[in-house]
């Protein structure tokens, strides 16, 4: 179910502005963008703060209605701004969001699956754990898991080797490694010399 920002129109900027407004308990806002104007809001930080608590945080789409004024069907957190001490929440800007035009997103990527390298002990390396990827704003995952019940050791698998779901695309300028294994360590187990055997007995 998509969260709704609520939001109210704010008169006058600067300082000054923005310290009444965050005395009333609310945030200056700045809502732009889908060939629209940019409209100056005030809105609850806890509001903003519970759209950033949700699995997809700041690639969370939430819909906005500001009151007497335009209602947004489709929006995310262009940025937010916390104070360098007290890291409360001071400012967000507000993207308003074609739902048919793609986006670019930055989400995690997940290990999942038990491969030949894990069962046979082998060391893995989990080198990129972040990608950008290129979709509908609906379409954008919390996280993409990436399978490796194939990883064998001494290999790596790469970004060109992630399989997302349809409608998503993964960008990436060089095709780095995913997820490296090292080699499966085999310690052979010698036998003891006669001598030694004589004297445990």
């Amino acid at each position: 179910m998509t969260q709704t920002l609520e939001a109210r129109r704010r008169v006058g900027t600067g300082k000054g502005a923005g310290r009444r407004i965050r005395s009333s308990g609310l945030i200056p806002a700045v809502m732009y963008g889908n060939g629209l104007p940019s409209v100056n809001l005030a809105v609850d930080p806890r509001d903003v703060k519970k759209i950033l608590a949700t699995p997809k945080g700041a690639n969370s789409v939430f819909s906005v209605t500001v009151n007497g004024g335009e209602a947004v069907e489709m929006a995310r957190l262009a940025e937010f701004q916390k104070h360098p001490l007290k890291r409360t929440m001071v400012h967000c800007d507000v993207l308003r969001l074609n739902p048919e035009v793609p986006l670019t997103f930055k989400v995690a990527l997940n290990l999942v699956g038990v491969g030949p390298a894990q069962k046979m002990g082998a060391r893995i390396r989990h080198v990129t754990r972040e990608v950008r990827i290129e979709c509908k704003p609906a379409l954008c995952p919390a996280s993409i898991d990436f399978d490796t019940s194939t990883l064998e050791p001494s290999t790596i698998i790469r970004l060109s080797d992630l399989k997302p779901a349809d409608g998503i695309k993964v960008l990436y300028n060089d095709n780095a490694p995913v997820v490296e294994s090292g080699p499966v360590i085999i310690v052979a187990k010698t036998e003891e010399p006669a001598d030694k055997k004589k004297k445990k007995k």
